[in-house]
């Protein structure tokens, strides 16, 4: 498979942002996160905040580019389901991104069936009971029927949450260099996909992926290469093979960050179909990749320092990037990234 395929939705600030607390958001109401993590025990310690989306999310307006001025902080609204009365007034941890898409969530959620949502004629996104959590897209509405221009940026819809990284719910992980394990599971299903295939179509340009992408950072003040990342991507999701990744050292450099995606294979992280339209679990421990991409990193010149010791867990994100005409549903639960010490 060619992975020739645009990566700007995967340029998510709010995975590697460096920048300092502004003091409004230290005078709001705050989402009850552990600042400073526990000794691991045998059940590890989860790194997730808001893993059930409670606190709802704060989302930018679409807009072209991570660069554009409709994607400024100051444009954020917040997003919030009736169903958490408990949660109105708390700052969400989740944030949430709609590059490249033709048009904005409205802040006033829907009821859709057992959950609560938002949705337009491109996109929905319901928050199910539990933490299940439906994303949906409509590829030709989006392009307007026909393959669209990929000089822009992909539509995208991405959650996301700084973990290690500095912001207002910055926990500290500690370095992957005394991590023992580090955990990640999620649950997959794919409702329906229609490919919608029509002509120009071309399975190298065009396709819906479903990634999960955790920044490994270096965030040693003391280090030259401070501020340095590589993303860690786990593949949920691409409608044009079952198992987007199954050989180990996959890995490119995206074109927008000049930062290195490593692929974690699909193979390590379960056994079925993601297309089958059943309940597909993801599980493993993702920390000797965590690892690997630091070194790759290094050896290929993106990284100034190669020491493991130097890089935390500094953000994490999930979501679809769309350069198909696509019509899609897909759902996810169970979401869970836990680390284990020695």
């Amino acid at each position: 498979m060619s992975l020739r395929i645009s990566t700007r939705a995967l340029r998510i600030a709010f995975a590697c942002s460096l920048t300092l607390l502004s003091s409004a958001a230290s005078a709001e109401q705050l989402f009850n996160v552990e600042r400073t993590l526990p000794p691991s025990g045998s059940d590890g310690v989860e790194l997730i905040a808001d893993p059930k989306f409670e606190a709802g999310f704060s989302a930018t307006p679409a807009c072209n580019s991570p660069e554009a001025g409709a994607c400024a902080e100051n444009t954020r609204y917040d997003l919030k389901s009736p169903a958490y009365p408990e949660m109105a007034d708390v700052k969400p941890v989740w944030e949430l991104r709609q590059w490249g898409s033709r048009s904005s969530f409205t802040a006033d959620p829907q009821k859709f069936g057992d959950g609560y949502g938002w949705a337009n004629l491109e996109k929905r996104l319901v928050l199910h009971p539990g933490g299940l959590v439906e994303m949906a897209v409509n590829g030709d509405s989006e392009f307007a029927g026909k393959y669209g221009d990929t000089s822009r940026s992909a539509p995208s819809l991405i959650a996301g949450q700084t973990i290690s990284a500095p912001g207002t719910y910055s926990r500290d992980t500690g370095s992957i260099k005394d991590m023992k394990k580090l955990i990640f599971n999620m649950e997959f299903k794919l409702p329906y996909d229609d490919e919608n295939k029509k002509a120009g179509y071309d399975a190298n340009r065009h396709a819906i992926l479903f990634p999960v992408n955790i920044t490994i950072q270096n965030l040693n003040n003391k280090s030259k290469g401070y501020g340095q990342y590589v993303w860690l991507q786990v593949g949920f999701y691409d409608d044009r093979q079952a198992k987007p990744v199954e050989k180990m050292d996959q890995a490119l450099v995206d074109p927008g960050t000049k930062m290195l995606i490593y692929f974690v294979p699909a193979d390590r992280m379960t056994t079925g179909n993601a297309h089958s339209g059943e309940w597909i679990k993801f599980n493993g421990d993702i920390l000797p990749s965590a690892k690997r991409s630091v070194e790759m990193g290094f050896e290929r010149g993106i990284l100034t320092s190669g020491d493991i010791a130097d890089y935390k867990i500094g953000g994490f994100n999930l979501g679809y990037e769309l350069t198909g005409l696509n019509i899609t549903t897909m759902e996810f639960r169970d979401l869970s990234l836990r680390m284990f010490k020695d």
